[in-house]
């Protein structure tokens, strides 16, 4: 390399670190999502439950943790109940006639659905096997704000009874026009109404409305969902 080359080199060097000097430090900023680990409850691999590591404070983390722990101690309890069960049964007959039947099953995980804004939502699923043609899936879903700790409804969402109505029709016409996913027959919705009960999870166009096995649809269908966009409702704090 001559002398002119390696010039031009330092000079590059130089107009790279100077261009570097003079930017605010905002346009390197990382911004570092709130951190959340899976564990796993008395080391039972089947047992795994979110913790929240990082959040704005301690006291907020502190209260979000408690939730999601006290969540997986009663998971635990309903492993520990099935699997007294399952000792029994296998004494029966039918068991050794069919073994696999009486292999029961207990597994609780979870996703996290939404971490963005300094708001969490984490869907929580159980699911237990007792024998028959398939399991069962229990979802819960939990929405936090992360600089109180507090977990967040759909109240706070939608502020009125008229906001619900609103929420509840789009819903039912969004599953009458959707008869492969959700019940065809006008009958199984005439109790249908969405309300601050009911599950759900934040996302970025709105809010997720999720349901039970068997809640809005058949068995095949597993959880449904329904995105109600940020337009149907009034009071937005996404």
């Amino acid at each position: 390399m001559n002398k002119q080359a390696k010039l031009l080199i330092q000079l590059i060097i130089v107009m790279q670190i100077l261009i570097l000097s003079i930017q605010p430090l905002s346009a390197y900023a990382i911004k570092t999502p709130n951190v959340v680990m899976t564990k796993q409850y008395k080391n039972l691999e089947n047992l795994k439950y979110p913790s929240l590591v990082s959040a704005p404070n301690n006291i907020a983390q502190n209260k979000v943790n408690k939730i999601l722990f006290r969540h997986i101690q009663d998971s635990y309890n309903r492993y520990e109940k099935l699997m007294k069960d399952m000792v029994k049964i296998k004494k029966e007959p039918m068991c050794k006639e069919s073994p696999a039947t009486c292999q029961y099953e207990y597994i609780t995980n979870y996703q996290v659905k939404y971490n963005s804004n300094n708001k969490l939502s984490i869907l929580l699923s159980d699911y237990q096997f007792t024998g028959g043609a398939h399991g069962n899936t229990v979802i819960t879903t939990y929405n936090f704000d992360l600089k109180s700790g507090n977990q967040l409804t759909l109240d706070d969402y939608f502020s009125s009874e008229v906001e619900y109505e609103k929420v509840t029709n789009y819903a039912l016409a969004y599953m009458k026009k959707r008869p492969e996913i959700f019940y065809s027959h006008p009958s199984e919705f005439t109790n249908f109404k969405v309300t601050n009960q009911t599950n759900f999870y934040l996302a970025d166009k709105g809010i997720e409305l999720i349901f039970q096995q068997y809640e809005v649809g058949p068995y095949s269908s597993g959880n449904p969902t329904i995105l109600i966009p940020t337009s149907v409702f009034k009071k937005n704090n996404l």
